[in-house]
């Protein structure tokens, strides 16, 4: 395959990872709220057993997508970068870290809904401790996720990349995800404003980067210039 195929490839992993993502979160009906008792949570989990599996399957998929999807942008931007790495290691370290956590959160909920109605969900304490990881998981990649979306706007801004008005798009995203996530920490209990502030951070995250891997499809970047070294050192005579 040529560079430009490869790149292609790439940008094309984003859009696998957002239709997976998407899948996998409405998949099944919203879950009850954060301060449901544990017999809401326990019923909810094994009338939609298969479902709740299923989805999590499919988040597994979309988080190996975005990994790909994730070394695609960070050989862009370090082609751009020309070896200096001004905010290729923020993108990909910011991306490893989502994922990373974006695996272990998922778990929670699919061990609830595994289990089903066995000695685990017998207990209330665990009940609670698991539904509330889950909770505070997708908090904490909310808060990656806004120095994943600013440090990709910021290369798109400085012209690292591509698509400065995207860039300029990107910024408010990752506000909108900081704060969502921050209040994630404290919402104790259902507030309407906080839950649907959830749902707007994440179809505008999966916008953006669908955004991101239409345009690298349509037109691949850096294989239209070669990648450059940095300056060497002229040895002393």
């Amino acid at each position: 395959m040529s560079e430009r195929q490869w790149e292609r490839a790439g940008a094309a992993t984003g859009v696998g990872f957002v239709a997976a993502l998407l899948v996998s979160v409405f998949l099944v009906p919203a879950p009850p709220h954060i301060d449901a008792s544990t017999t809401e949570i326990i019923d909810y989990v094994t009338g939609h057993r298969t479902g709740l599996l299923t989805a999590a399957l499919i988040g597994a998929v979309a988080g190996v997508l975005f990994l790909v999807f994730l070394s695609h942008l960070r050989h862009e931007l370090q082609r751009s970068e020309s070896g200096r790495e001004t905010l290729s290691p923020i993108v990909y370290g910011a991306g490893l870290t989502t994922a990373s956590i974006a695996f272990v959160s998922g778990l929670p909920m699919a061990v609830l809904a595994f289990g089903g109605k066995t000695d685990l969900t017998a207990s209330n304490g665990a009940i609670r401790l698991l539904w509330d990881l889950n909770a505070l998981g997708t908090a904490t990649i909310m808060i990656v996720l806004a120095l994943f979306v600013g440090a990709v706007s910021a290369a798109m801004i400085i012209r690292e990349t591509r698509g400065p008005i995207l860039g300029w798009l990107g910024l408010p995203i990752a506000a909108v995800l900081a704060v969502a996530g921050a209040a994630g920490f404290y919402n104790s209990s259902h507030e309407a404003f906080w839950y649907a502030l959830d749902y707007v951070a994440l179809l505008a995250f999966a916008a953006f980067v669908l955004a991101v891997s239409v345009q690298g499809l349509v037109a691949p970047a850096g294989a239209s210039r070669p990648l450059r070294t940095p300056p060497q050192p002229v040895p002393s005579t």
